[in-house]
């Protein structure tokens, strides 16, 4: 049986992900791979597939990196490569625990990793920087037990006529590399691994690697004790299986089940109430209720008249493109103007979110115009208590329509805000499709989007037995889900750190820092003054 050419691209990304490399011999197809790369499942497919990948094969010239019959890297061993490859028997097919149509998150995730040049950008990478004695096996077994915990950890995706399902898949162990790397590369050594896509059809969303930095004693020396005890650990999770809420309990989860396996004791975790299939099957029975309906149109015809997709002033002509390989500007606000805000927020009875998007939206309008403003902004979409230690993309990003015009004071646009915020939990678990349809064909397709997400939640920290604990940092990949998406979250130090990501198809970097930047000296004007009207110019430009 042969495979279709996205699934023969599927399998191609997840073996050069995992440095194995493929060789066309006569009629063999034999490889060489890192120790663990390759499972029983694997094997299998690559088998399955084996006439479409010797095609392929013969096809490139020369042929494709990592996919030559060059020898592979040493991460531990290699595999073989005397003919014991995946055409020759042996092995067996993964098992299918249980299959369910994706839940909406799910499939949207999905299908913008297959149609998207950059489907790197549809990946949450985290990093640690473990210091202390790590033990290897019992980081392999805590991962292995997290994905036997969340079920979304090996769920990979197949297509049922233009459906998307989800399959999960039997527990499987976790192989964690150990990859040396020079000082100064460790920063990009974890982007190009991270920044490889998932082979979402053939592979569960979820992968992990150590990165060893390489001593630093002299020339034919062994290196220090500290050295030694020195590991990057990076986590690469698909957006599809996981969101903000589910990185604090996976890797919560992950530090109880380390030290599980490190004491042999059982670990205090107790039974999840759920996972995430239940979610899908209650989120579609909740999007059939008449109900739910009714909500989504009410609001949709009062905002319908005044509302259109934002336009942005962009910097070159806008053109059709599935993808858009982005940038990122990145700014600190300080921890006084945090307490400014929360502070209005506390004599408003708002919560700062409500004060922060006013004045996004007041800064949006003086730049386009727009009588109403349209953001999309993130939900946690965890009303139902069940559902709170479970892992899955459960977050939607909803419409929050501010309408602007009118607006005589800061205070006056907060209140518009605080209303609009109401609505938007209302329909916190309608995704954004559901609602772009509703709110007619201006909203059609993929419009034009603005996209506003204010974190409570602080970087998670991991709690490994006998190790510093430490926060995560996120690795930032290339791609751009929207025209613009401002990321604010808290910091240690009481602040906050704003991260802009813009489309570099239409925006120069100067143009984006420059909006950071007034949005910055706006914020404690408006706060100045909030009784006052409508500040519609920067500070030092002419009236």
């Amino acid at each position: 049986m042969t495979g279709t050419g996205s699934e023969v691209d599927e399998l191609l990304r997840l073996l050069r992900s995992r440095d194995v490399r493929l060789e066309v011999r006569g009629s063999r197809l034999d490889y060489d791979a890192p120790a663990e790369a390759l499972d029983a499942g694997l094997i299998a497919t690559m088998r399955r597939l084996k006439p479409d990948l010797v095609d392929r094969l013969r096809a490139t010239d020369p042929p494709d990196p990592g996919l030559g019959n060059g020898p592979g890297p040493d991460d531990g061993g290699s595999g073989p490569t005397d003919g014991s490859g995946p055409d020759d028997g042996g092995g067996g097919d993964v098992q299918v625990l249980a299959t369910a149509p994706a839940s909406f998150g799910q499939a949207r995730q999905y299908r913008l990793t297959v149609d998207s040049d950059t489907p790197q950008m549809l990946t949450v990478a985290l990093r640690f920087a473990l210091r202390g004695p790590l033990d290897r096996p019992a980081l392999e077994r805590a991962l292995t037990d997290l994905t036997v915990r969340h079920a979304v950890l090996r769920t990979r995706y197949a297509m049922r006529g233009a459906e998307v399902w989800q399959e999960v898949l039997a527990a499987r162990p976790v192989p964690v590399p150990v990859r040396s790397v020079a000082p100064g590369q460790l920063d990009d050594a974890a982007r190009e691994w991270a920044g490889v896509p998932f082979a979402l059809r053939v592979e569960p969303g979820f992968r992990a690697v150590l990165f060893r930095p390489e001593p630093t004693a002299p020339t034919g020396g062994t290196g220090t004790a500290r050295d030694q005890d020195r590991h990057e650990l990076v986590l690469a999770l698909h957006h599809g299986i996981v969101d903000g809420w589910s990185a604090q309990v996976l890797i919560r989860d992950l530090g109880e089940l380390y030290r599980a396996a490190v004491t042999g004791e059982p670990s205090g975790l107790p039974p999840p109430a759920a996972d995430f299939v239940d979610f899908s099957r209650w989120e579609r029975g909740y999007l059939a209720q008449e109900s739910t309906r009714r909500t989504v149109q009410a609001w949709a015809d009062e905002v319908r008249g005044e509302v259109a997709p934002l336009r942005l002033p962009t910097d070159r002509p806008r053109v059709a493109a599935a993808t858009d390989a982005g940038g990122h500007v990145s700014a600190t606000v300080t921890p006084e103007l945090v307490s400014a805000v929360a502070a209005h927020a506390v004599r408003r009875d708002v919560t700062p979110f409500v004060v922060l998007a006013a004045a996004f939206a007041w800064f949006l309008h003086r730049l386009t115009g727009a009588p109403s403003v349209p953001l999309t902004v993130p939900v946690a979409n965890r009303s139902d208590p069940r559902f709170d230690e479970v892992v899955g993309v459960f977050a939607h990003a909803p419409w929050l329509v501010v309408p602007v015009r009118g607006a005589e004071s800061f205070d006056a646009l907060v209140g518009r805000t605080a209303r609009a915020t109401w609505q938007v939990l209302a329909r916190q678990s309608v995704p954004l499709a559901v609602q772009s349809e509703a709110l007619g064909d201006a909203f059609a397709g993929s419009p034009n989007r603005v996209y506003l997400s204010v974190l409570d939640l602080a970087e998670p920290v991991l709690h490994l037995l006998g190790i510093d604990p430490v926060p995560a940092e996120d690795v930032l990949l290339a791609g751009a889900r929207a025209d613009l998406t401002w990321h604010v979250r808290p910091t240690p130090d009481g602040g906050m750190s704003l991260v802009a990501e813009y489309a570099a198809t239409l925006f120069d970097l100067g143009t984006v820092s420059g909006w950071v930047d007034r949005y910055l000296r706006l914020l404690p004007r408006l706060l100045a003054a909030p009784d006052a009207p409508l500040p519609r110019h920067d500070e030092g430009e002419p009236a």
